[in-house]
């Protein structure tokens, strides 16, 4: 066959069935050589050799295909990044002024400089490309594909694509890029570009380039000055998020920053753990307090009131709901929001020269810009109940938000501080456990379930709360007390433990006093009953809480037991029994 006329899309096929086409490898070479090369080759010719070029690069980096079909291939592949220069012509195309060959390029040549690593090799031309479109920072699709592209080699070192090593492959691969980047960052950063109109693209393409070198330093320790574009820009993302920029790019950068703060950058595609605490680099942790202090100098200014909340999106095509906000974006707020508290207050100790962070007025504010978008939604609930209404479909996000709370109400307590706004602010540890089992039906197994599954903290959060409350069981009665007084209906406090209404203290409807003497002495005695009535509604649904918790804590201790004793429970749980085997003691105390 001349491999002028080889039907390409036959070649697909074949691949995708692990075969080789009767051409030479030589003759297909060329065929899809002439793609590029001619200038009479329809768009679609070009599509299609750039997808299979791409399929092939990718079959081999995978190395999913025979052996005798991938000797074919790999020739084949030889022949077009040697003789045929392919290389050059698709960073040419990067620069296509049609969207979908540009980005069809930039997919292709992601693959060949993936193999090319596997192979123990480096695309020159690519990264001097790449470098070259950086230092430029020129507004286009050439500077859209190449951070795709540099994006997608990254990710792919981080999956583990690339073969071991990844730390050194990442470490030679940024070297080069180091100076563009910053380059890069330093023009999208400033006032005047960040808020340039038609850059949406480009922000969020740097956006996930940011996320992708957070992650590479998190998790294989690769330092180089551009992994700190989070940290060392502390207060930029946040005012990404209230600049004159598309509501996308916004929240881009908001989850960025929420990601960065938490540790989590790369946790979607990311193969290698984030490194231990005792095993990073010393710059980090101050890196991260420059963060943190950068988002509580934008709150203090008033960078709450500028964050956009919109109506919750459309799923397949539907109508927005105008009725419910961007749930995702109040939870990144929120954690941002805590997660920076909780990062300076635990540097204060090894920083004396810090000053005492005011938390009250941090969480006042945080609650003041939660109920302007709804939330709670009942003016009546218990200030302390947001945590569970904010993140009632995120679990991760819950536990970290109520483990950081729990670190910023014993930080208000080493400062001596009563504060008796505590639930006002939403800040009770105690409420927000309380809430937490409540909204659980008190079932142990599903805290049994939380311990085990390694996708969310409840571990450590469970640890920090069980302490808390061995060292401040006044603190839970006194929460207890609270949300079981309240006249909410969808709290169990008009109802005793066997589950019967709370008789009534008197049965106004047998007096046989006259009317006179109702007018006279019924109203005093209505409210002082009206009170002994509440007090008494209280003491019942606070026990009946009380009762309840603990019951659910004990039972949590002997399902974790009985697994550890059969060698079936993951880890080693003998720190959280020793605090649940003083549960019961605590129980007798105060019931």
């Amino acid at each position: 066959m001349d491999a002028s006329g080889l039907d390409l899309r036959d070649t697909f096929g074949l691949l995708r069935a692990g075969s080789a086409p009767s051409v030479s490898s030589e003759e297909l070479a060329g065929r899809i050589s002439s793609c590029f090369a001619s200038q009479t080759e329809k768009a679609d010719a070009a599509w299609l050799c750039l997808t299979l070029t791409e399929s092939i690069v990718r079959r081999l980096t995978a190395r999913s295909l025979p052996q005798d079909a991938a000797a074919y291939y790999e020739d084949v592949t030889r022949r077009l990044f040697g003789e045929n220069n392919l290389m050059a012509h698709l960073v040419s195309l990067l620069r296509s002024p049609d969207k979908l060959t540009s980005h069809l390029s930039a997919k292709c040549v992601s693959a060949c400089v993936i193999l090319e690593i596997r192979q123990g090799g480096s695309s020159c031309v690519w990264r001097r490309t790449c470098a070259r479109v950086f230092e430029e920072s020129v507004s286009g699709g050439e500077l859209d594909s190449c951070l795709w592209s540099l994006t997608a080699v990254i990710k792919a070192v981080l999956r583990g694509d690339t073969g071991p090593n990844q730390r050194d492959v990442l470490t030679e691969l940024l070297s080069g890029l180091d100076s563009s980047v910053s380059c890069l960052r330093t023009a999208l950063l400033t006032p005047d570009e960040r808020e340039r109109p038609g850059r949406s693209k480009t922000w969020c393409e740097f956006l996930d380039l940011a996320e992708a070198l957070i992650a590479a330093r998190l998790r294989f320790d690769v330092r180089s000055p551009v992994q700190r574009v989070v940290f060392v820009e502390s207060r930029a993302l946040p005012r990404v998020v209230g600049a004159d920029v598309e509501h996308l790019v916004k929240k881009r950068a908001l989850l960025l920053l929420k990601r960065s703060l938490l540790r989590r950058a790369g946790e979607d595609w990311a193969s290698a753990e984030v490194r231990r605490s005792s095993d990073e680099d010393l710059g980090l942790a101050e890196d991260a307090l420059a963060a943190a202090a950068g988002v509580l100098e934008e709150v203090a200014a008033g960078w709450l009131k500028e964050v956009p909340v919109k109506a919750q999106g459309s799923f397949f095509g539907g109508d927005c709901d105008a009725s419910r906000t961007d749930d995702a974006v109040l939870r990144a707020v929120s954690l941002v929001l805590l997660k920076s508290l909780e990062i300076r207050v635990q540097a204060q100790p090894r920083r004396g020269s810090l000053k005492d962070v005011d938390v009250c007025w941090y969480l006042s504010a945080l609650m003041s810009f939660l109920r302007r978008h709804g939330t709670p939604a009942s003016p009546d609930a218990h200030g302390c109940s947001w945590v569970s209404v904010v993140f009632a479909e995120q679990d991760d996000d819950m536990m970290e938000s109520a483990k950081a709370l729990i670190g910023l109400y014993l930080y208000q307590k080493s400062l001596s501080c009563s504060d008796p706004g505590v639930c006002v602010r939403g800040g009770n540890p105690h409420c927000h456990f309380i809430l937490l089992l409540r909204s659980l039906c008190f079932d142990h197994s599903v805290l049994l379930d939380f311990l085990i599954s390694s996708e969310t903290c409840f571990l450590e959060y469970c640890v920090r709360y069980l302490k808390l409350l061995l060292e401040d069981p006044a603190g839970f009665s006194g929460a207890c007390r609270r949300i079981g007084g309240r006249s909410d209906p969808s709290v169990p406090c008009a109802r005793s433990a066997a589950g019967s209404r709370v008789p009534r203290l008197v049965d106004y409807g047998s007096s046989d006093e006259s009317e006179d003497e109702r007018v006279s002495d019924g109203g005093s005695g209505e409210r002082d009953c009206g009170r002994e009535l509440e007090q008494a509604q209280a003491e019942h649904a606070s026990d009946w809480l009380l009762g309840k918790v603990f019951a659910c804590l004990l039972e949590l201790k002997t399902a974790v037991s009985r697994l550890h004793d059969r060698g079936l429970f993951p880890y080693n749980p003998a720190s959280l029994l020793k605090l649940l085997n003083n549960i019961e003691p605590l129980r007798n105390t105060l019931c």
